[in-house]
């Protein structure tokens, strides 16, 4: 979860130069226009023996430039490019597929939402050796 989040937090740090990204917490006194990441929850389920599928659900809020007589314009521009560049979300050589796209604009603040699904292989347990066979051989007749 930790890489996909830093993933988007690097994307959107390159998205528009001088717009700080903020991470589960926005400080007092906060500078417009900026993004903010949060992580809405995660799930996990079962696929096949030791393959996993977990889910990360993230909402990214834009703040608007303060100045702007025309927010909701800005926010839907900048909702037309996130659907555009947000697709693929690469970490550390691992590239990430956002899945589920959505977004609205309340109050003059964007909610871009985003499900990222991460395969994962838990790996092998010990195996079970056989210990001795005992094996009966008899004839009829």
């Amino acid at each position: 979860m930790e890489d996909v989040k830093n993933g988007i937090l690097m994307y959107l740090s390159t998205f528009q130069t001088g717009v700080p990204v903020y991470d589960e917490r926005i400080e007092q006194g906060f500078k417009e226009p900026c993004f903010f990441v949060l992580l809405i929850d995660g799930s996990q389920a079962r696929e096949l023996d030791r393959r996993y599928m977990r889910t990360h659900s993230f909402d990214i809020h834009y703040f608007p430039d303060p100045d702007n007589l025309e927010k909701r314009r800005e926010c839907e521009a900048v909702a037309d490019r996130l659907y555009e560049e947000l697709e693929y979300i690469q970490w550390e050589g691992s590239l990430y597929r956002a899945v589920g796209m959505k977004h609205q604009i309340v109050d003059d603040v964007l909610h871009f939402f985003l499900d990222v699904n991460v395969h994962l292989m838990r790996p092998k347990g010990p195996e079970t050796k056989m210990r001795t066979l005992k094996q009966e051989a008899g004839i009829r007749g």
